[in-house]
């Protein structure tokens, strides 16, 4: 891999078709408030995984996030394939192979996302073939209240215990009704961050923009179908509800459960040019980070030696290295690799920046 690549290198823009209409204030977060929602409500950050869509939707290398050095542009996938070192580090390589573990997306959803869960790494493994199975977190930045849908809200977990036959009744009769009304209900703002354990059931609410920082799959097992351009044998991926309703968590999300999916952030670093905190509960760290930093720089890069993704949600600046440098305000996306020299940051900037999880 050339060295080029070693440089702050700018995301350009990557989005992804999926079968919910948004976008707007993904767009609009970018600079563009003119714009108005579609079928590409979702742009995958610094991504090295493909999606998984129908046919009839199905573009060549989509979700694959490419990258520009020294006039040469190349898929992250093939980059890290090609040095996988360089690009995600060598725990990354020795833990999980040619991967950088994580999968960062900006998504607005102008509707309700239907109910659905994703696998743990044993059942993904097992039943999926996959060393990643998916848990992932929301970082929201902004909401809108749209006519005739509910507040801005997400739904994490059922409020009580479900049996395994009363939860297969409820997905095979489609009664999205009584689905929804078994799920705890969270209202959402600018700032608030939950963190979704993998076989959680969950939906994203209409009107709710957020970071959403996982695994780097796209596996989603459906326990809702009906009302949706979703074919029922997509919904459990072809494998049976006799087979995967056992990825999802029936137990109740109790208050002391979902405060501890919820932990105010945490402190790493305070210095009159640099804050950084953690925005995730500690649990994440298995599987990911993502942190707040705010830069009044000139800052030294707070997280060398790791594969990270920066989204700019404040401010502008630079962020520079010995091998190139790139210009950053609000609605950019730059990633660094791990095998980058230490950084610089300018200028007054405020990130989220995503990383690898800590464990395998």
């Amino acid at each position: 891999m050339d060295d080029a690549f070693l440089a702050p290198l700018l995301l350009p823009a990557n989005p992804v078709y999926r079968f919910y209409r948004g976008g707007a204030l993904l767009e609009a977060f970018r600079g563009h408030p003119d714009a108005v929602d579609d079928v590409f409500p979702e742009d995958w950050v610094g991504s090295v995984t493909p999606a998984a869509n129908p046919p009839a939707h199905r573009r060549v290398d989509e979700g694959l996030s490419v990258v520009e050095a020294a006039g040469t542009v190349a898929l992250i996938a093939d980059l890290v394939r090609e040095d996988p070192v360089a690009v995600a580090g060598g725990r990354m390589v020795d833990a999980m192979g040619s991967t950088t573990g994580v999968l960062v997306k900006l998504l607005d959803a102008r509707e309700r996302l239907p109910i659905h869960c994703h696998p743990t790494r044993p059942f993904a493994r097992d039943v999926l073939g996959s060393p990643f199975g998916k848990a992932e977190a929301w970082i929201v930045l902004a909401t809108r209240h749209l006519p005739g849908a509910e507040p801005p809200n997400v739904r994490v977990g059922f409020g009580a215990d479900i049996t395994r036959e009363e939860l297969e009744g409820l997905v095979t009769r489609q009664d999205r009704a009584e689905l929804l009304r078994r799920m705890v209900s969270i209202p959402v703002t600018a700032g608030s961050v939950i963190f979704v354990n993998p076989g959680l059931p969950h939906a994203i609410g209409a009107g709710v923009f957020l970071v959403e920082v996982q695994e780097p799959t796209d596996f989603s097992i459906l326990a809702e179908w009906d009302g949706y351009p979703i074919e029922p044998e997509a919904a459990h991926l072809g494998r049976g509800w006799d087979v995967m309703l056992d990825a999802f968590d029936r137990s109740a999300m109790t208050e002391k459960r979902l405060a501890d999916l919820m932990t105010p952030p945490e402190l790493k670093v305070d210095r009159p040019e640099l804050t950084m905190s953690s925005l995730l509960c500690r649990a994440s760290r298995t599987y990911f980070n993502a942190l707040r930093v705010e830069a009044r720089g000139p800052a030294k890069w707070p997280l060398p030696g790791t594969y990270a993704v920066a989204i700019v949600t404040n401010g502008r600046g630079r962020v520079r290295n010995r091998y190139g440098e790139v210009a950053v305000s609000r609605g950019d996306s730059f990633v660094l690799f791990s095998g980058a020299p230490p950084a610089v940051i300018d200028g007054t900037v405020e990130m989220v920046v995503c990383t690898p999880g800590g464990e395998s």
